[in-house]
This record gives C-alpha cells, sequence and structure tokens, in this order.
C-alpha cells in the first residue's frame, strides 16, 4: 500500500469513529484492540464474525452511547489479524477470553449483541455463564445446520458459507474480493477501494492462520444447537430474506430452538443486515431492550 493510500485510510477511520474510543488490553501477553463509548448503567457488547472486525459496529454503537455503555473488540481468530497464541478457536476458548476481556474492563452483567459466526461464541457464553448476561441478540446466525465442511488440505469452506467455493479460486484477485463482498449484501453499499485493497492484502497476509482458525471452529460447529437450548435470557433473532450465507430452514430452526424467543425476518436484505438494514435493525433491537424494563417482578407473597 502506498503513501496515499494510508493517508485515505487514515483520514476515512479518523472520520468516522466519532466519540468512540480505541483502547488496548493485555490478555494472556497479547495486546488486544477495543472501541468504547457512552455512558449509563448497563452496558452493551458487540461481537463480531468471521472476517470481520471491531469497526463494523461503530454506527451501530452510536444509537445507544447516551444510555448505554457500549463496548466493541477484535475477536480472537474471527478478525483475521489477530488469533490466540497457545490455545485453540473453538467456541468455549473463545468464550474463556471474552470472560477475561470482561474482566479486565470490569462489565459484570451485559446485553449481547453478535453477527453470524459470532453468534456461536455469544450462545456458549450466555448459555454457559448465565447470571452475566441480560439479554442476548443473534443477527444472521451461522447456519449450523448446513453441509458447509473445513478440511486440512486447504481447500476450505468458511464455515458460515462465506466462500462457497475453494479459497484459492475465490480469493485469486481484488475483483474475486469485491464479488464475495457483493454477495453479503441485497444492495452492497459503496466503500472506498483503499478500504478494500486493505482488507484484501490483509486477508492474504493472514491466510495460513484463517484456515486454522476455520477448521478449529468447525470441529465443533453441530455443538451450537445445544447452546441456543441452555439459554435462559430473553433472546431476539433477526434474519433476512436474502441471506446467501444461512437458510430459511435455519431461520424454521431458530424459532423451534427459541420457542420463547423474538424471530423478525428482515425483506430485501442479505447477510450484513445490522449495515443494509441499519435503522430497522436498531429500532427492532432497543424495543426489545426496552420491552424487558417493561416486565416488572412479581412480589413475593407474605406468608
Amino acid at each position: 500500500m502506498g503513501n496515499s493510500d494510508y493517508k485515505r485510510l487514515s483520514r476515512y477511520v479518523s472520520s468516522y469513529l466519532g466519540s468512540l474510543k480505541t483502547h488496548e488490553v493485555c490478555i494472556n501477553d497479547q495486546e488486544w484492540k477495543y472501541i468504547e463509548g457512552g455512558k449509563g448503567k448497563e452496558t452493551i457488547i458487540f461481537i463480531h464474525g468471521l472476517m470481520g472486525s471491531k469497526m463494523l459496529w461503530r454506527s451501530f454503537m452510536q444509537h445507544y452511547m447516551a444510555d448505554y455503555r457500549v463496548i466493541a473488540m477484535d475477536m480472537p481468530g474471527l478478525f483475521v489479524e489477530q488469533r490466540l497464541k497457545t490455545k485453540r478457536h473453538t467456541f468455549r476458548e473463545l468464550s474463556n477470553w471474552l470472560e477475561l476481556f470482561l474482566e479486565h474492563l470490569q462489565v459484570e452483567r451485559f446485553h449481547l449483541v453478535a453477527h453470524s459466526v459470532g453468534c456461536g461464541v455469544a450462545t456458549h457464553f450466555a448459555s454457559s455463564r448465565p447470571s452475566m448476561v441480560s439479554s442476548i441478540t443473534l443477527l444472521n446466525h451461522l447456519d449450523v445446520c448446513s453441509d458447509n465442511n473445513a478440511s486440512a488440505d486447504g481447500n476450505i469452506r468458511a464455515i458460515d458459507g462465506y466462500l462457497e467455493d475453494t479459497i484459492p479460486t475465490v480469493l485469486d484477485s481484488l475483483d474475486a474480493w469485491n464479488n464475495l463482498f457483493f454477495k453479503m449484501f441485497y444492495t452492497p453499499p459503496k466503500l472506498p477501494q483503499v478500504i478494500q485493497r486493505y482488507r484484501y492484502r490483509s486477508f492474504m497476509k493472514h491466510y495460513d492462520g484463517f484456515v486454522r482458525v476455520v477448521e478449529e471452529l468447525n470441529e465443533l460447529k453441530p455443538m451450537a444447537l445445544s447452546y441456543l437450548r441452555k439459554l435462559k435470557c430473553p433472546v431476539l433473532t433477526i434474519n433476512s430474506t436474502h441471506d446467501r450465507f444461512s437458510s430459511d430452514d435455519f431461520y424454521e430452526t431458530l424459532k423451534h430452538q427459541l420457542p420463547c424467543g423474538r424471530h423478525e425476518m428482515i425483506e430485501r436484505c442479505g447477510h450484513m443486515s445490522f449495515i443494509e438494514k441499519h435503522d430497522q435493525v436498531v429500532n427492532s433491537h432497543q424495543e426489545f431492550i426496552r420491552s424487558m424494563d417493561l416486565v416488572m417482578p412479581v412480589p413475593a407473597m407474605e406468608l
């Protein structure tokens, strides 16, 4: 990347963070970055999906900063540029990492919002640590009932269907990377090419590590349904009619596994619902959280 590209990238990043601040925390001798802002007694934690980053949430987070503390972090392995050094990337290990992260930030209880593969981390965490999670929102949950798989020979498929063919064939050029980006949306947004070039080159630089993460996550993929069944907190799921990386059948599975949850299907929307249908997803989530405040506890009967 040339100097002009770096300058444009720097201006782009600084212009959209707004009042959110970037911080670092050390966990097991590794430095991890996160963005944080807002105020309030309650906290909302945001978990991105495979090949995502904390920055994907920055516009979403702005809507909550008047009433909530909001935090988004780069998740190990799901963020392709950084992985766990000594642990495998399973939902259990990522939940353990998340608990350590929250301890450092002194977050004891929170609302959880997750996207795609990040939903597997979120449901494992919420099902194994129910006292910490006030609610959970699952956006375009990984289709754990699909036939996508991974193998050690390098001809892999991403566990949530991100890549429909082998990675060396599909991502052998910037044009192929752009094509993958377009498949994420029903109506793709415009994104500066400097950002696309940066993301593509970064991905290819970390390609071998990405392959390992996909294979490790894929091993316990079938267990994700059991996490759903164990959830005790209020649940909102949001899926999309034109999500190439999930299915209508899995949406029905979610409703079956979570009969007491709230389930929404967004029309004319792709996999990145919280970006493509930003206002609709924000409104649904805010109404979901507000409705929890209306449920008053029943007083204990005096004996």
